[in-house]
């Protein structure tokens, strides 16, 4: 009897993880090297089992892909869980990547990591004969990738009806000759369609819609009244300095100078007026630069006044980096203006360290006057963005050790996306690297919040290389339409959430702003806005909506059936157990 109520145990304890999990499948395209070095289109099997857990990722891949999936992969399950406002901290994600042979997945397997990720999280079904490839990025944004072409033609000898490309994609790259995707969907006779968000593509997949578009912004009062009040004062500063230098001689070597600062004055005014207060900000402070230079420029600077002029600047810094590290970060807000100030005043402290440097160094005393110039403006600024700090919000925990993961993540999503570029792009992102390099210095140095900043700039930086490559000029325009409109969409869900994205928000105005004149300077602040606008992704704390169980009901048939028979196995032993101490009992009495 014993050793039945021990096999009903060990039954149950089996049965009970298979009871309820949920599990999902999906192709998934993918690339592979071939002998000569070439890559031709490869099929994979994407497998997702969801447990009971603590919010752990862990991946298998068989055989091993050439570049680390890993990052991607919890990047995508991250970017999966919070566009249906899920902490997923209640559970654990089993991801399965089998091939026949070696595949390149990385960051372009992002977007259907995603997809099967909410259809399993929201119990929705998925049509297998559909695949996707592309990465996921902030906001839900898919992106771009390579090998289009070879996936296409994988995923028609697989069977499969439907591909989804990243929009824009549809004309590509391949060996020196440009291809129409459109051309070869006729050819082959499988249906190509470009899709540019997360929701769009759960739609297509399950018929399903996971969030809502949204209209327009729902600006915070504190954010436009802050920022009002910053652009407020650095073009009232630009009047002061531009009345100060009306009185100077003009040089030649300063009257380009003047044109420059009189052009920014008067587009800071002009953005004033249409209430893009960062724009304004922008074009003010480098009124300022020009002003402030012009003024240096005019009092015959000496060595001695350079010296003295660059100690002033450095002791501000102190003591503004002073204010800050001890001011207790409690909101996303406090976390951007933070790392806003931080980066200004470090900016400002190497400008005034690379005036005293050129002393000796060159003749030209305006390029010196130009970097103590900026040093002081950009130190007026940071006191500026400082005002954003303590303002109400939603509280995150932001201690050191949750920055420090944050910080690591982001590295490792951007040198991952970077690895992926350089198989496509060979020597096209040394950049990139840089930022990296850069990030990884400030995390040694235990500065978490310029880590995160530094490294979210160097993944927009690798994102905008695959956003335009390939890309015709003629076709730049509606790309950056469609990315922010990308951006519009996932600040008002921010904002609708109650964490607006001070940082987020700034970039999206100007690079609207800039649209007109510098589309790709527009390209590179929306990406930037997509990144640095979504930071709370990093410090999501529980909201209360759990795991919904999806219950095989044949296994839970076992599983209880097990529970009532060992139930009973267990009182049957008891009751032969009491019947036989009783009649030891009776025995014993007799002998007496």
């Amino acid at each position: 009897m014993k050793r039945i109520l021990f096999l009903f145990v060990i039954l149950n304890l089996i049965l009970i993880p298979g009871a309820f999990a949920k599990q999902g499948h999906m192709k998934l395209l993918a690339v592979r090297e071939t002998e000569s070095g070439s890559l031709e289109g490869g099929i994979a099997d994407l497998y997702l089992e969801i447990n009971p857990g603590s919010g752990r990722v862990f991946l298998e891949t068989f055989p091993l892909t050439r570049t680390d999936t890993q990052m991607s992969t919890r990047f995508a399950k991250a970017i999966a869980c919070d566009a249906i406002d899920n902490s997923c901290d209640d559970v654990d994600f089993f991801y399965t990547i089998t091939a026949d042979s070696p595949v390149v997945a990385g960051p372009s397997a992002g977007a259907a990591i995603a997809v099967l990720t909410i259809a399993l999280l929201e119990d929705m079904k998925l049509n297998e004969d559909y695949a996707i490839t592309g990465t996921i990025n902030s906001g839900g944004l898919i992106g771009p990738v390579g090998g289009l072409k070879a996936k296409v033609e994988a995923a028609k000898k697989a069977g499969l009806k439907k591909v989804f490309i990243p929009a824009g994609e549809v004309i590509v790259k391949f060996d020196n000759r440009t291809i129409d995707l459109s051309s070869l969907s006729k050819e082959l006779d499988i249906e190509i369609i470009e899709i540019s968000e997360l929701n769009d593509a759960v739609r297509e997949f399950t018929g399903r819609e996971i969030s809502k578009k949204f209209k327009s912004i729902e600006i915070s009062d504190e954010y436009t009244s802050t920022m009002k009040a910053l652009a407020k004062s650095l073009c009232d500063r630009s009047n002061r300095l531009k009345e100060e230098a009306k009185s100077l001689k003009v040089s030649a070597n300063i009257t380009s100078m003047h044109d420059n600062a009189k052009n920014l004055t008067g587009k800071g005014k002009d953005s004033f007026e249409k209430k893009a207060f960062y724009s304004s900000a922008s074009y003010c402070f480098g009124a300022n630069v020009e002003y402030s230079a012009i003024l240096l420029l005019s009092k015959n600077l000496s060595n001695e006044s350079i010296l003295l002029k660059a100690a002033q600047l450095n002791k501000d810094a102190r003591e503004l980096r002073s204010k800050i590290d001890s001011f207790e970060k409690k909101t996303i807000t406090d976390l951007q203006a933070y790392i806003v100030v931080k980066e200004r005043l470090e900016e400002a402290e190497d400008a005034a360290s690379q005036a005293v440097l050129l002393i000796n160094k060159t003749n030209r005393v305006e390029v010196i006057a130009r970097a103590l110039a900026y040093a002081e403006e950009r130190i007026n600024s940071a006191y500026s963005w400082y005002s954003f700090m303590g303002k109400e919000g939603k509280v995150f925990n932001l201690n050191k050790d949750i920055l420090k993961k944050s910080c690591q993540s982001k590295i490792s999503e951007a040198d991952e996306r970077k690895q992926y570029v350089e198989l496509y792009f060979p020597n096209a992102v040394s950049n990139v690297d840089n930022g990296i390099k850069r990030a990884g210095t400030e995390l040694e140095k235990g500065n978490y919040e310029l880590c995160l900043s530094i490294a979210s700039r160097a993944k927009a930086d690798v994102d905008i290389i695959l956003s335009v490559f390939g890309v015709e000029s003629s076709q730049l325009d509606s790309l950056v339409e469609r990315k922010l409109e990308i951006v519009k969409n996932s600040i008002a869900r921010q904002a609708a959430k109650g964490t607006f994205p001070i940082l987020g928000y700034s970039y999206y105005e100007y690079a609207n702003s800039l649209k007109e004149n510098d589309v790709f300077s527009a390209l590179l602040y929306s990406e930037y806005a997509l990144e640095l606008g979504n930071l709370d992704i990093y410090f999501k704390e529980s909201n209360g909506k759990k795991f919904r169980l999806n219950v095989d009901s044949r296994l839970l048939a076992v599983f209880l059936i097990g529970i009532f028979v060992g139930a009973a196995a267990v009182l049957a032993v008891r009751a032969r157990r009491t019947r036989l101490d009783k009649a030891k009992e009776k025995r014993l009495r007799k002998k007496k």
